[in-house]
């Protein structure tokens, strides 16, 4: 299955169905603050969505990028000041030291193992020293329970065309090489809007038990990894 189809289906005509995401970026904006403070960063974000995440930085007064493989969304976001690049997360035009800081969520579990070794390389090259990727990936996905079978040609693929699955520990393994990691974490993100009374308690109780540790289906690992100084 042409991964590059299923992309662009869901950062265009898909994303707001399958990218319900404004309460995951709203999380990883306001821990972008946090970090960079009252400085006006140069920010990356890779796989961009629907530009939510870019309007808000670009609010800010940051300098704001975006690299993306669907021409569609890259021309969308251009429309209001965001600097496009068409191209992939292992293969960029971005000057060495670049950036303050990057955005990757949800990105990496759709890659091969390959990619995301030169895809983190790259990002180590674009990064300024101590300058910091956060971004997020699922929790424990079982990749064939979202397997979907083409009615047309019978092909076996996921859904959204994941290819991996992380743990906390395989999650460190992959930056270990490239990038000191400061933060991996479990995170359980409700977006309150949609959900009905009975929504409301179901996910209280849910993310009860994920800050006792105890850890079930549609939860994220969020991390923090910085460039080596």
């Amino acid at each position: 299955m042409n991964q590059d189809k299923i992309w662009n289906y869901f950062q265009t005509e898909g994303a707001n169905v399958v990218f319900q995401s404004e309460t995951r970026l709203n999380y990883l904006f306001k821990k972008a603050l946090k970090i960079v403070g009252n400085t006006k960063p140069t920010v990356l974000n890779i796989g961009v969505g629907n530009g939510w995440l870019e309007k808000r930085c670009l609010e800010q007064g940051w300098k704001v990028y975006a690299l993306d493989p669907s021409k569609e969304s890259i021309k969308n976001l251009e429309t209001f000041g965001v600097i496009g690049e068409v191209g992939y997360i292992e293969k960029n035009s971005y000057a060495d030291n670049l950036f303050d800081l990057v955005f990757c969520s949800e990105v990496i579990e759709h890659l091969s193992n390959e990619q995301i070794n030169l895809g983190l390389l790259e990002i180590e090259r674009i990064l300024k020293k101590g300058g910091v990727l956060i971004g997020t990936v699922p929790y424990k996905e079982n990749l064939i329970d979202n397997q979907v079978v083409c009615p047309k040609c019978g092909e076996v693929f996921h859904k959204w065309g994941h290819q991996q699955s992380f743990d906390v520990k395989s999650l460190i393994n992959i930056f270990k090489n490239n990038l000191t990691v400061e933060e991996v974490s479990i995170i359980y993100l409700i977006n309150w809007r949609m959900l009905n009374w009975k929504g409301v308690l179901s996910s209280l109780f849910k993310k009860c038990l994920t800050m006792l540790g105890i850890h079930g289906s549609n939860e994220s690992l969020f991390f923090i990894v910085k460039k080596r100084c």
